[in-house]
């Protein structure tokens, strides 16, 4: 069995078919039903209305469809394997019902990255590149700046500059950021209008919010591979409907749905994962520091310090310290949204287990998927972001710091 790493490779599943035969005499019944996949409902795909589906579904339905299939097969295998307190002490051999989840989620992992796949992931990274450069560029004013306080007036040494050299620099790089600033707010028109066809209700005012916190990247990541899903859940319906009295297939295509529903899961719970055990310990720890050097500001001036100096920094702390905390009540509400949508998605999966192993009739299969899946599509509403906008520039900017540093700690 191919690492998911490798499986990213494999582009066909009928190379998944054939490496198992060569690798696995014992061709099972999961394997089997993978070949009738590649020899028969290749047409089934091809009738799909183009029309009807995103121009970007092609990229990532085979390779999901695949990673899912080979998740689905190690399901099954997985309901007859011991659990590892079953094992005796000296086995270290066997595999478990544990070591076999691992696998699993590894698969599923796969299938999330193929779905992911969206122009709204670049334009993402094009934002967040445009911002590095200023940041850039406003270190190399500060450099710049400072050199030129030693730089001579005029020199004919053309490996010195001057301070209109300097000059020139500095100027060039407030054009530079002038630019990216101007190319950042056409990008985050077009984002803001691509978020909302995926449903988000994305303004002008908190779209910074989403882009600047920790969990953006994972809430349009998600969206993303919601709205993918969806569609890709309704292509295996219609494929499923197509089986007519082919029940093997039917149930191969329904098991295919189960793990995309146990991809959404893993996703749910990875995000709530990382609020509970990351970002909360981090932001709670900026929070003590601010407190204390807020401590020890006050202790300063009783004993005669700049007081000028240390209210200033005493007013940076308090900004600080009410930006975490503004930070943890929005992580707080997304997670509370992602946990509603988990719940929801755990009851549609156990639902789809059951089915899946009582499965009586491909058109009851099809029917079911149908229910299903509409239940499925209105998960998605639930789990976006409740995003309230800054209250000023300075708490935007501090937000932005903090985010920076724990991205940096990461």
């Amino acid at each position: 069995m191919p690492t998911p790493s490798a499986y990213l490779g494999i582009s066909r599943i009928k190379d998944l078919a054939n490496w198992k035969k060569m690798n696995h005499p014992r061709l099972n019944l999961a394997v089997l039903m993978v070949v009738a996949l590649v020899v028969q409902p290749a047409r089934a795909i091809q009738v799909i209305d183009p029309e009807e589906r995103p121009t970007e579904t092609g990229a990532f339905f085979e390779r999901t469809h695949g990673a899912l299939e080979v998740a689905l097969e190690m399901f099954d295998e997985q309901r007859e394997m011991p659990k590892n307190d079953d094992l005796a002490f000296y086995d270290f051999l066997s595999r478990t019902k544990e070591s076999q989840q691992r696998k699993i989620e590894g698969y599923l992992e796969v299938a999330a990255e193929s779905l992911g796949i969206s122009k709204i992931n670049d334009r993402r990274e094009k934002i967040a590149s445009l911002r590095n450069q200023i940041i850039t560029s406003r270190k190399n004013i500060s450099i710049y700046q400072r050199k030129r306080i030693s730089a001579p007036k005029s020199t004919y040494n053309p490996l010195a500059v001057s301070q209109k050299g300097y000059d020139k620099k500095i100027n060039q790089e407030r054009e530079s950021i002038q630019q990216a600033e101007a190319a950042i707010e056409e990008e985050k028109e077009t984002l803001i209008a691509e978020l909302n066809q995926l449903g988000m209700k994305i303004t002008p005012d908190n779209v910074d919010i989403l882009l600047e916190s920790i969990t953006g990247d994972e809430f349009v990541r998600i969206s993303v591979i919601f709205d993918n899903a969806k569609q890709f859940a309704r292509d295996l319906e219609q494929l499923t409907d197509q089986t007519g009295e082919d029940l093997e297939t039917a149930k191969k295509y329904y098991g295919v749905y189960l793990m995309l529903l146990k991809t959404i899961d893993q996703l749910q719970n990875k995000f709530i994962d990382n609020v509970d055990d990351v970002y909360y310990p981090k932001l709670d720890q900026y929070a003590q520091e601010a407190k204390q050097n807020i401590r020890e500001a006050r202790q300063a001036i009783q004993a005669g310090g700049n007081a000028r100096v240390l209210e200033n920094n005493i007013f940076n702390n308090q900004i600080t310290y009410d930006a975490a905390m503004f930070y943890k009540q929005s992580l707080a509400k997304q997670k509370s949204q992602m946990e509603r949508a988990n719940r929801e998605t755990r009851k549609n999966i156990l639902t789809a287990v059951n089915t899946y192993r009582t499965a009586a009739l491909s058109k009851d299969l099809a029917s079911l998927m149908a229910v299903s899946r509409r239940a499925f599509e209105s998960i998605s509403n639930l789990s976006m972001p409740d995003l309230r906008p800054f209250d000023n520039t300075r708490m935007k900017e501090e937000f932005s710091k903090l985010t920076r540093e724990m991205q940096t700690d990461q």
